[in-house]
């Protein structure tokens, strides 16, 4: 029998080494020798085809001259899965024409390449043993799963989705694709794939782009596994209907539709078990791989050219050591803005000096002012001597916001925490919405202190933090808000995984979010596992954080170093990775964050130089190599 060989690029996405995996089984199942080579095509031989699955990545990964003659391509079988309407689904049309044969696992695919001209055979992929994870017994603790590579219109409309999803247990396993991910990393799942779709009741499904493409391996996934599958309109879904098989509905209902279900067990477990047992009997994926090594059996029949060679693999090259930070000649621009820059920090710093020289000046006793003063507490404060979680919150002129954000903590029904406000010397009226707050939830532990003069971030959070008297800090900005579960949550987190130092949920953008996007930003924040080698290329992690009081008095708290202004953040987390520590993310939308047009990133992002220079100069062995930008 004809030899099906399957070759792989080195670092092949592992979504398509499992799909090779689950063909090679079947094929053994029907008695059709097949073979995997990650090395380069195989040495031809009379009763041996080649299958490239699929053939724009092999080629992106291994470059063209890794693909045989067009003599013995005509013995090759491409495989494509890729959407029509991306650069990939037209790369592999392109290559296609010089492929023995095609097949396309979507029928939509399928017949667009058809039009091109290319006699491509739909792969209608179905049951297979490998893939059936089926378990009615199987408790199902995740409500809401998602699935999927990051892009900017998922996001925005997963964001949309923040306040229902709060509401329930999710999982928002956001990947980045911006490299192959062939194996599992902090922010992909690989095996791990099966168990979460084993835990889930409902499984969401938004398309990558505007294109109605069915993701028909997500599907079947979620089928195999008993995860109920609400997806946003598509195209070539049948034989699987909607409101039988699964729910179908516009991207922007997606989260209405999956709380539905939740809503109605008797239902959503009718559509878990119907829609397993039709797959099983009347959708196998037996047929398709049948007529694979049928076609493989044709192509075998055309007379192996003489003298055919292959090329093998050239070896890829080292990796390059870490480069070391060089000089770099800055240009006008650049110069320029970090002249803006440093001019604004200075005046900022001046306002503080006349600001502190004034109290000094109206002090009776010509003193200067204190570093904080002790404003206002609640009965609860006084009560509530042992709280698991301290809010620390630093304001600044926030006074329209302050208070939404003050709510959203007495909303939450979490009981087992207390708030302290640092007031950093604001002029609007902050502290004393402050104050007004607490009179009227006097039952919560909350305190008040005060900067005389305006300090910065960085000595505003430490402030809070020398009065916390809970185990965990959770880092809430002003104008900021929580979702009701995000206190217990993060809690639960830490507390099982002692090795955690500080726990980070998925956050919603809220607020002037188009120009947020606009100016770089994304609809979700905080999307990535902890990795200390993703903070070489940047900060990725909001401020809104659940760390372990321990953990954040060993680093030292914030930083308060005025080339850092407005890199807080970024320096606490190079400063966990620098001590050995490590985060967790919680992949949930619990909290929203606040977007503004004006805020104190638009000083902080005219030039980066001088604050990624001092983040260098402390964190040398996390941040080796890198090079400040000019």
């Amino acid at each position: 029998m004809t030899e099906l060989a399957f070759v792989l690029a080195r670092d092949q996405n592992w979504f398509f080494v499992e799909l090779v995996a689950a063909l090679r089984e079947e094929l053994e199942r029907q008695g059709v020798p097949s073979s995997v080579s990650t090395e380069g095509f195989p040495e031809p031989r009379d009763d041996r085809v080649y299958v490239v699955v699929p053939p724009h990545e092999f080629v992106a990964l291994e470059g063209p001259g890794a693909l045989p003659s067009d003599k013995l391509l005509a013995r090759t079988i491409f495989i494509s899965a890729e959407q029509p309407g991306t650069v990939h689904f037209d790369d592999n049309a392109k290559l296609a024409k010089r492929a023995g044969a095609t097949f396309d696992i979507s029928p939509w695919g399928t017949e667009l390449l058809r039009d091109a001209g290319i006699p491509a055979q739909q792969m209608q992929v179905g049951y297979t043993p490998r893939w059936d994870h089926f378990d009615p017994e199987r408790e199902r603790d995740i409500d809401i799963l998602f699935l999927g590579c990051q892009t900017l219109r998922r996001l925005q409309y997963l964001g949309s989705f923040g306040r229902t999803f709060s509401r329930w247990r999710c999982h928002l396993q956001i990947s980045d694709n911006s490299a192959p991910n062939p194996t599992a990393s902090a922010g992909f799942v690989t095996d791990d794939k099966w168990d979460l779709l084993s835990r889930a009741k409902v499984l969401i499904n938004l398309h990558q782009g505007g294109a109605p493409y069915f993701e028909w391996l997500r599907a079947l996934d979620a089928i195999h596994c008993g995860a109920v599958l609400v997806s946003e309109h598509s195209v070539g879904v049948e034989p699987l209907s909607s409101g039988h098989h699964l729910v179908l509905g516009r991207p922007e209902s997606l989260g209405y539709l999956a709380e539905g279900l939740l809503l109605d067990p008797p239902l959503l477990e009718r559509i878990r078990t119907k829609t397993y047992e039709y797959v099983r009997d009347s959708l196998p994926f037996a047929p398709a791989v049948a007529s694979l090594a049928a076609t493989a059996e044709k192509l075998a029949e055309r007379r192996l050219p003489s003298g055919a060679a292959v090329p093998l693999f050239t070896a890829k090259p080292p990796l390059p050591p870490p480069a070391q930070p060089a000089a770099v000649e800055p240009t006008e621009l650049s110069a320029l803005r970090a002249g803006v820059k440093a001019t604004r920090l200075d005046l900022l710093s001046m306002r503080r000096q006349l600001s502190r020289l004034e109290e000094t000046v109206r002090s009776p006793d010509r003193l200067p002012p204190p570093r904080a003063i002790w404003v206002d507490q609640t009965r609860g404060w006084l009560e509530r001597r042992e709280p698991t979680v301290t809010v620390l919150t630093a304001l600044y002129n926030h006074a329209e916001t302050i208070g939404e954000m003050l709510d959203s903590l007495a909303g939450s029904g979490y009981a087992d925490f207390e708030v302290i406000v640092t007031d950093d010397g604001s002029n609007d009226g902050s502290g004393e919405a402050v104050s007004t707050w607490m009179r009227e939830h006097d039952d919560l532990a909350a305190l008040l202190v005060r900067h005389p003069v305006n300090s910065g971030l960085g000595t505003a959070r430490n402030t809070a933090f020398d009065f916390a008297r809970g185990r965990y800090c959770l880092i809430l900005d002003s104008d900021n808000e929580v979702y009701p579960r995000c206190m217990p949550v993060l809690a639960a987190a830490l507390d099982d995984n002692p090795e955690a130092a500080f726990a980070y949920p998925i956050l919603q953008a809220t607020g002037a979010v188009e120009a947020y996007v606009a100016g770089g930003g994304a609809p979700m924040v905080s999307l990535f596992g902890w990795d200390p080698q993703r903070l070489r290329h940047g900060n990725y992690i909001d401020a809104l954080s659940m760390i372990r009081a321990e953990a954040l008095r060993e680093v030292g708290g914030y930083t308060t170093d005025g080339r850092l202004y407005g890199w807080e953040d970024y320096d606490l987390w190079c400063g966990m990775a620098e001590a050995g520590k490590r985060g967790l993310l919680v992949p949930e939308m619990l909290a929203r964050y606040r977007t503004s047009p004006a805020s104190m990133q638009w000083t902080t992002n005219i030039s980066t130089t001088a604050a990624v220079a001092a983040a260098i100069e402390r964190h040398p062995k996390l941040l080796a190599g890198v090079v400040p930008p000019q």
